[in-house]
């Protein structure tokens, strides 16, 4: 738990450093939209990758998701409400999708753990 702390606060200090680095196309409304952004990015990665359960691999996914709605904010300054609604329509889909998947994941098996898949033989 602690590492995971510490590896956040790593890559929020990275995110802000790339976004430094970044030029954009135009000015955005705020100074620190490009680094939350890759901060949330990062730490949805970090998520998806160190967890075992298949419940928070699935909030790291979302978190994943979010952030790169977030940064596809700061490249187009105005986006049609019917492509919003198309996003909108896009995630809440995911969100049922994994929920319905999870669901029977933990209904055929004892347990949700992905750490236990290497044990798996033909």
């Amino acid at each position: 738990m602690q590492t995971s702390v510490l590896l956040v606060a790593v890559l929020m200090g990275f995110s802000f450093w790339v976004a430094s680095a970044l030029p954009l196309p135009y000015a955005t409304s705020s100074t620190l939209l490009i680094p939350i952004a890759f901060a949330t990015l990062l730490t949805g990665f970090l998520v998806l990758v160190s967890r075992r359960k298949a419940i928070t691999q699935v909030i790291g996914y979302l978190t994943l998701e979010n952030g790169i709605f977030i940064f596809g904010q700061t490249l187009i300054q105005e986006i049609p409400f019917v492509v919003e609604l198309g996003i909108l329509l896009d995630v809440l889909v995911g969100v049922f999708v994994m929920g319905i998947a999870i669901h029977h994941i933990s209904e055929e098996f004892d347990h949700i753990d992905t750490d236990l898949l290497s044990t798996l033989r033909d």
